[in-house]
């Protein structure tokens, strides 16, 4: 599916060559083929119309979570804090690597792309990497919630400890769960 929509994305490209077009559509048709059907699409892009009417209702403002933000500089920022909390996952992971989980991703990659609508243009490997360092994140803001309900006995670390807390105290707090609520669609959810 991923060469596909990569050959047609590139159609549209000012720069298009017809040659490697064909040689795109030739390897695609040759590829042993994908059962994606059983995937339906769930990650969509706003609409344009909408996204213009109320662009802030629609695009995050702290955090990034899943590709279709995750260029954008604005909120590189937070990038600190979501990979410490991928350092802490993995130290949680005592024996195994984080490298691990996100070699476990990857293998899953056609079917990580198929739950998405647009073309992602990240190659294998960093989408692996971008969905454990999120999950990582999401995971930990979680916890901050677990705390709360007394459902988990390890504490949020000093590092995410002054961005989010359990009361909805902290400056960030509101506008990274507003992120987070928003964007919590971003990861697939493979099971």
């Amino acid at each position: 599916m991923s060469s596909l929509q990569q050959t047609f994305s590139s159609m549209s490209n000012p720069n298009f060559n017809e040659l490697q077009w064909v040689i795109q559509i030739r390897k695609t048709l040759e590829e042993e083929l994908e059962d994606d059907s059983e995937i339906p699409v769930s990650i969509f892009d706003v609409p344009k119309p909408l996204l213009a009417s109320d662009p802030e209702s629609y695009t995050p403002q702290q955090v990034a979570i899943g590709p279709y933000h995750y260029c954008r500089p604005e909120l590189y920022e937070m990038n600190r804090y979501k990979v410490t909390a991928a350092k802490r996952t993995q130290k949680q992971l005592q024996s195994l690597k984080f490298q691990h989980l996100v070699d476990q991703l990857t293998s899953f990659e056609q079917r990580i792309r198929a739950y998405y609508h647009k073309y992602l243009e990240f190659n294998g490997e960093t989408l692996g990497w971008m969905m454990a360092i999120d999950a990582s994140f999401f995971l930990e803001i979680l916890q901050v919630y677990a705390v709360q309900e007394g459902k988990t006995l390890t504490r949020v670390s000093s590092r995410m400890a002054h961005l989010v807390d359990h009361t909805g105290k902290k400056s960030a707090h509101h506008a990274i769960l507003r992120d987070m609520v928003m964007l919590e669609n971003q990861i697939p959810l493979l099971c």
